[in-house]
């Protein structure tokens, strides 16, 4: 079961789970805490780099929020501060807790922290890692999926619409297969939950033109259009 704790010190507020969490210490959104000890199991670089650690209950992924496009050029990692429950990395946590609460293939959260500074904050946010997960870009870079797989990708998909989660980027780096062939979604940042609408569509045009665009960037990579209808018949088989 879920333990959500709370901890402040000054301009320090982090929420964890005791349960993933025991003895929890604000130094686990510490890269070097984990470099010390020798826990880092590796790592990959985006927006930021994202740490792979081995943490007291399993293997987790560490993540520091921070801003895209020509405003992150700017800002970095600063966001507004307009209070805690509306800071980015809470509201991650919040959503998280709720989707694998309601048995969806997403990571648990673990943690969470907003650090304080003036009329901005700074946020990082620990998640469990997914065994032997590979993002879908990583998978057709080596083979094609089959058509079951295709279809899988859809019903999960719907699975998501079918209880009104709108991912905000619901990219090819974004969906996970894992080591006994169950996909995931995971990089909740700026999603919710909302009424049905055109969204939905938006979702399903956003991965499709990633597809394509992954198409182009990687040679070999092993996706072709008509892979999409086998999408789109596990879309529609989960009505």
């Amino acid at each position: 079961m879920h333990q959500l704790q709370t901890k402040r010190w000054g301009p320090v507020t982090c929420w964890y789970d005791a349960s993933r969490v025991p003895g929890f210490n604000e130094a686990y959104f510490d890269p070097a805490y984990w470099q010390q000890r020798d826990a880092v199991l590796g790592q990959s670089t985006g927006r930021g780099v994202t740490w792979f650690v081995q943490g007291p209950s399993g293997a987790l992924v560490l993540r520091h929020y921070w801003r895209g496009g020509l405003i992150g050029k700017i800002l970095g990692d600063c966001f507004l501060y307009s209070g805690l429950a509306r800071t980015r990395c809470r509201r991650e946590y919040a959503l998280l807790t709720y989707l694998a609460e309601l048995g969806l293939p997403v990571p648990r959260p673990v943690a969470a922290r907003v650090v304080r500074q003036g009329l901005c904050y700074r946020a990082d946010i620990l998640l469990e890692r997914i065994a032997e997960a590979r993002d879908l870009v990583s998978l057709l870079r080596e083979r094609p999926l089959s058509r079951e797989e295709w279809m899988a990708v859809g019903a999960l998909i719907r699975q998501l619409h079918e209880h009104c989660v709108w991912h905000s980027d619901l990219n090819s780096h974004n969906l996970m297969l894992d080591g006994s062939g169950k996909f995931w979604v995971i990089d909740f940042d700026k999603c919710d939950v909302r009424a049905p609408g055109k969204w939905q569509q938006g979702m399903l045009d956003r991965l499709l033109r990633s597809l394509r665009k992954e198409l182009v960037c990687n040679v070999p990579f092993f996706w072709q259009e008509s892979d999409w209808q086998d999408v789109m018949a596990g879309y529609q088989a989960g009505r």
